[in-house]
C-alpha cells in the first residue's frame, strides 16, 4: 500500500489486522454462503442484506458495517476477472439500505479496452440496478483512478459517498475530486436510481416475448442518458430462463459512459461468474439517434459470448426528465 497525501486514523490498521487474524477465515465463509444463495436472484446477486450485516457484526464482534466491508475486501478482489492485467480489484459499498455491495473489475479479451469495468463501477451500477446509491466504499487503498471519480460524480449520491480503506482514511468523494465536472455543469440533474428518467419511452408492436419486452422497457426507462437523449437497454436470457436488463449510464464528460452492454455484463457476472449461460440478449435502441449503442454492443458480445446473435428493437422517446 501506498502513504497519501490525506491523514488517517492510526487505529484502523491495527484493528483491521488484528479482526482478519482473529475471525477472517469464518467471516470469509459466512460471507460466501450468504452469496452463493443470494446469487439465484439476480436483484440480490453481490449482496448481503442489512440484516445479514448486523449479524455478522455482532457475531464477529466487529465495530460496525463499515469494518465488515474492509474485512470483506480481499473476498470481493477473488472475484475480478482480469485476464489481460492479471490484477484484481475488489470494492464492497455499503448502499442506501444498509446492504454490502461488492464489486470486483472485468476484462473481456477480444473486446477494446474501454470495455473493462473498473470494480468501482461494477459496485455502483449493482446498487444502481437496485435502485439505490452508494453511501460508503471501501477500498484497498482510497484513490479511485480519475475514470472511476468521474463515473462516481454522475450519481446523486455523489454528495454524500465516503470512500474508506484498511489504512484509516474516511474521505469524501469530493476530497479525491475537488473541483469536479459534474452533471450540474451542463444543468442536468444527476442519475438518480430511484426514478425512471425516461418515462415516456414506448416500444411500437414487435414479437418480443412478453417477459422480453417488460425487462427490457423497465432497463430503458431507468437509463441515464439525458446528454445523447438516445437511451439503449440490454436484456439477456439465461438458459435457466432468468432475464437480466441493464441500461446505459452515460456521463457528463461522455467518456466514461458505462454502455447498457456493460452494465448487463456486470448483471451476468453477479449470478453467473463464469459468464456460460446466456441463451439470447436483445438491445433496445432509439432510430436514427445522434449515438448509435448497436455496432459496440455487437463487438462486445461476440468477444464474451461469440454463439449469441444479438437482436435489436427500436423505440421512440417522446419526452424525457433530462
Amino acid at each position: 500500500m501506498s502513504v497519501g497525501p490525506f491523514p488517517v486514523d492510526p487505529r484502523v490498521a491495527p484493528r483491521i489486522d488484528a479482526r482478519r487474524a482473529a475471525v477472517g477465515p469464518p467471516l470469509e465463509a459466512s460471507l460466501e454462503a450468504l452469496l452463493a444463495e443470494r446469487r439465484r436472484d439476480p436483484a440480490t446477486a453481490e449482496t448481503i442484506a442489512a440484516v445479514d450485516v448486523d449479524r455478522l457484526v455482532a457475531a464477529h464482534e466487529l465495530e460496525s458495517a463499515r469494518e465488515l466491508a474492509l474485512l470483506a475486501l480481499p473476498l470481493a478482489a477473488r472475484r475480478a476477472r482480469p485476464p489481460l492485467s492479471g490484477y484484481r480489484v475488489g470494492v464492497v459499498g455499503l448502499d442506501d439500505a444498509g446492504d454490502l455491495v461488492l464489486g470486483a473489475n472485468l476484462e473481456f479479451p477480444g473486446a477494446d479496452l474501454g470495455s473493462t469495468i473498473h470494480a468501482e463501477g461494477f459496485a455502483s451500477l449493482r446498487a444502481r440496478s437496485r435502485g439505490s446509491c452508494l453511501r460508503v466504499l471501501a477500498l484497498t487503498e482510497a484513490h479511485p483512478c480519475a475514470h472511476c471519480r468521474q463515473t462516481l460524480v454522475e450519481s446523486a449520491g455523489a454528495d454524500a459517498l465516503e470512500v474508506i480503506d484498511p489504512l484509516g482514511h474516511t474521505l469524501r468523494l469530493w476530497d479525491l475530486y475537488p473541483w469536479a465536472f459534474s452533471p450540474a455543469a451542463l444543468g442536468i440533474e444527476p442519475d438518480d436510481p430511484a426514478r425512471p428518467a425516461q418515462p415516456a419511452l414506448a416500444l411500437p408492436s414487435n414479437d418480443l416475448p412478453a417477459t422480453v419486452a417488460e425487462a427490457l422497457m423497465a432497463a430503458g426507462r431507468r437509463a441515464h442518458a439525458p446528454y445523447s437523449r438516445c437511451p439503449s437497454a440490454v436484456v439477456m436470457r439465461l438458459r435457466d430462463g432468468r432475464l437480466l436488463a441493464a441500461g446505459c449510464v452515460e456521463s457528463v464528460s461522455f467518456n466514461p459512459t458505462i454502455t447498457a452492454m456493460q452494465a448487463a455484463l456486470v448483471e451476468l457476472a453477479a449470478v453467473d461468474p463464469a459468464g456460460e449461460d446466456i441463451e439470447a440478449a436483445w438491445l433496445g435502441r432509439v432510430r436514427d439517434g445522434q449515438v448509435d449503442p448497436e455496432p459496440g454492443a455487437r463487438a462486445l458480445l461476440a468477444a464474451v459470448a461469440p454463439s449469441i446473435e444479438l437482436n435489436v428493437v427500436e423505440w421512440q422517446v417522446p419526452g424525457s426528465r433530462s
